[in-house]
């Protein structure tokens, strides 16, 4: 087992099971995509990128609070039918995906914690970095630097605890300190994952800039958002696969 068999699992699960990826997901992105559009269409982004204090304050900032709830409960409620179809075989029998809400509350709260944890461990490695090196290297090696030495580690640490996460999916307990006893012998293959992963963002994020900062630019971010949703939340489960049951299905 490799890390590139691990990743290219969960990628071409997306891919030979498409009919069932957007049976799952499919509504509840285009709400998201809805959603988004009108937040954009509302909101004048760049007055509120530039700081500007009558852009920072009303209505504009609670559309975006809300845009930021509706994109956080979907893609939970995504993930959780997601983990259910993969792991447990439990097919869409709708075009509108069921709502199993203890479980996609639960996968939120816990993909909060999980957040705190990661900020944690980054802000940790980078307050190490900056003691031992300066700020010289890391404005020298800019957004590598911020990639390679401080989001690497980053990933490998949510991957190594993820889990918990298809866990919380298939109405089990699991703790962090039990899933990172489970991945501790698949650590290197879950590392080559993890820098595939940041890979995939990294090609994502430069072919951006090609559709520019307009609508075709924020759809290209939502299509391109659902793709990286959805191969992620299969690499967690192909992870929970390799650490649970020690084997990968198709």
């Amino acid at each position: 087992m490799t890390g590139f068999i691990l990743f290219q699992n969960a990628v071409l699960r997306v891919i030979r099971h498409l009919d069932e990826a957007l049976a799952v997901s499919g509504l509840i992105w285009i709400g998201i995509l809805i959603v988004q559009i009108l937040t954009f269409g509302m909101v004048d982004m760049e007055a509120l990128t530039s700081g500007d204090p009558e852009a920072m304050s009303g209505s504009g900032l609670w559309l975006i609070l809300l845009s930021n709830v509706v994109m956080a409960v979907g893609s939970c409620w995504i993930a959780v039918e997601w983990h259910r179809y993969v792991l447990e075989g439990k097919r869409p029998t709708s075009a509108f995906p069921s709502w199993s809400g203890s479980r996609v509350w639960g996968y939120l709260i816990l993909s909060i914690l999980i957040g705190l944890l990661i900020g944690l461990t980054i802000g940790v490695l980078a307050g190490v970095i900056l003691a031992m090196f300066g700020g010289v290297l890391a404005q020298a090696l800019g957004g590598l630097f911020v990639m390679v030495v401080i989001g690497l580690p980053a990933v490998f640490v949510f991957f190594r605890i993820s889990p918990t996460l298809p866990a919380v999916a298939l109405g089990q307990k699991m703790t962090f300190a039990q899933a990172w006893q489970a991945t501790k012998p698949h650590s290197a293959v879950i590392l080559q994952a993890a820098i595939l992963s940041i890979a995939l963002f990294i090609v994502i994020q430069f072919i951006a800039p090609i559709f520019g900062g307009g609508l075709l630019g924020l759809l290209y971010e939502l299509l391109a958002g659902w793709f990286l949703l959805m191969v992620n939340v299969s690499l967690l489960s192909s992870i929970y696969e390799l650490a649970m049951r020690g084997e990968l299905d198709d």
